[in-house]
């Protein structure tokens, strides 16, 4: 069995994956447009009416900005904290419902159970996901200022990890943010750095994950090829050489699959990235 999953937009332009497994399919996030959202679902061969909900990390525009339309337009129903129902104004917006996901409880839909992790980040109560479908989970994790043990313990599990590779610390520090702003993403609510990630694909990354996907990479903070190259040396120092490394920006990704098949012993010396 497996499911699979695309995302359909990263970063600051709008944050928005569609989950698929046992013909039930999820958005996490919604951070585009409602027409936008809509155009790159049928893009990807799924009709918008079919998504069964929406689930939302927290309520900041470039997650949210499109989920009440949405879901007006589509009749899906919107699933989150009570903090991000609050935050986003929900409770004045026309929409087919909205279901409480408590961080630390469990959802579920058709045949994805959906598991809500709280994370460090300047927002109301956001949360992370891990999603599952017989036995291969997801983990998903973008908008976080670092990895606390309870995140990490949550995606032991995971067959398929998103994760934020937001900024270079230096491209950061040189660039034409306002300190105020600079303080912000460098701060423990703020978001993970290149480094953050290397530390965790290092030292905590399941050896049950076969797919890695990073997301939220800063336009003016980062760059693809430093991101790429600094998860990569983690991986080779934690002999991870065989595992798939993906990039998202703006545009997303095609589908990629996580399956129940164990992962294969690759070839001595073989460097199987991509």
């Amino acid at each position: 069995m497996s499911l699979r999953f695309r995302v359909l937009g990263s970063g600051s332009s709008g944050n928005a994956t569609l989950v698929e497994g046992g013909g039930t399919r999820i958005l996490l996030d919604a951070g585009l447009g409602p027409r936008e959202l809509a155009d790159r679902l049928l893009s990807a061969g799924v009709d918008p009416a079919s998504v069964d909900a929406i689930f939302l990390s927290h309520e900041h525009s470039d997650h949210a900005k499109g989920a009440a339309s949405f879901s007006r337009k589509w009749g899906v129903r919107l699933s989150g904290s009570r903090g991000t129902y609050a935050a986003a104004s929900l409770g004045a917006s026309e929409i087919a419902g909205y279901d409480v996901l408590d961080p630390g409880s469990r959802r579920s839909v058709g045949a994805l159970t959906i598991e809500a992790i709280p994370v460090p980040h300047d927002a109301a109560e956001p949360i992370a996901f891990v999603v599952s479908c017989d036995g291969v989970s997801l983990g998903h994790a973008t908008d976080l200022g670092h990895m606390g043990r309870r995140l990490t313990e949550a995606f032991a599990p995971c067959r398929a990890i998103l994760v934020e590779s937001n900024y270079d610390p230096g491209m950061l520090r040189d660039g034409s943010y306002p300190w105020s702003l600079k303080e912000r993403i460098l701060s423990p609510l703020g978001h993970l750095s290149n480094g953050d990630v290397a530390l965790y694909l290092e030292k905590s990354l399941p050896e049950t994950c076969e797919a890695v996907v990073l997301a939220h990479l800063s336009r003016k903070n980062n760059h693809p090829e430093v991101a790429r190259m600094t998860a990569e040396t983690a991986l080779r120092r934690r002999g991870r050489d065989d595992l798939r490394l993906e990039m998202t920006g703006p545009e997303g990704t095609d589908w990629i699959e996580a399956r129940t098949s164990a992962r294969p012993t690759p070839e001595l010396g073989q460097m199987r990235l991509f």
